[in-house]
């Protein structure tokens, strides 16, 4: 009801098995996903996009969190929504993500580029773990933190660091963290 009319809800699911055996069936243009979905809203995201992959999918999100944006992005989604959206608002997104165009909160987007940064021009030839452990360490992450999202052992990610201050040729792990941030400048008007 909250979608009003312009928009055809073709199928509604409980689980993340549910989620994707119903895009498999339906194709649908639009696929909304709850992070918190039963089974796994990460899962879901996977399996939708295997499943019907011109569909544009939003992850719905309680927070607005930037490790849960990236995954999501990760995981095939176009779109992500944190906390309670308005069905206005949801209906712009809905046209927004037919049409291909991303819809990230704004206050995330400097995560993503941090990310994009990571994992590109600067670190060219590093590993896909390699910029993942930066980007993670970029966005104020500790050791332990990354080991346990990431599954590995503490020991691993202080040696991608090691590896990350050699390739990138810093001399350390702080310089490591700041050496991707551009200054903020102040602009005159």
């Amino acid at each position: 009801m909250a979608l009003g009319e312009g928009v055809e809800i073709c199928a509604e699911a409980s689980s993340a098995t549910q989620a994707i055996r119903a895009a498999k069936r339906e194709q649908p243009d639009v696929c909304l996903i709850g992070r918190e979905l039963d089974g796994g809203g990460m899962v879901a995201v996977r399996g939708v996009t295997r499943a019907a992959p011109l569909s544009a999918i939003v992850v719905m999100a309680d927070t607005s969190n930037a490790d849960q944006m990236l995954e999501a992005i990760h995981a095939g989604a176009i779109g992500y929504l944190p906390g309670g959206i308005s069905p206005e608002r949801l209906m712009t997104v809905i046209h927004a993500v037919e049409a291909r165009e991303a819809v990230l909160p704004r206050a995330l987007v400097s995560d993503l580029l941090l990310e994009l940064r990571a994992a590109g021009g600067e670190s060219a030839g590093l590993t896909s773990s390699e910029a993942q452990v930066l980007g993670m360490l970029r966005r104020g992450h500790a050791t332990a933190s990354i080991a346990n999202d990431l599954g590995i052992a503490p020991v691993t990610v202080r040696r991608h660091i090691s590896g990350l201050v050699r390739k990138l040729g810093v001399a350390d792990r702080a310089e490591l963290v700041h050496a991707g941030r551009q200054p903020r400048r102040r602009s005159s008007g």
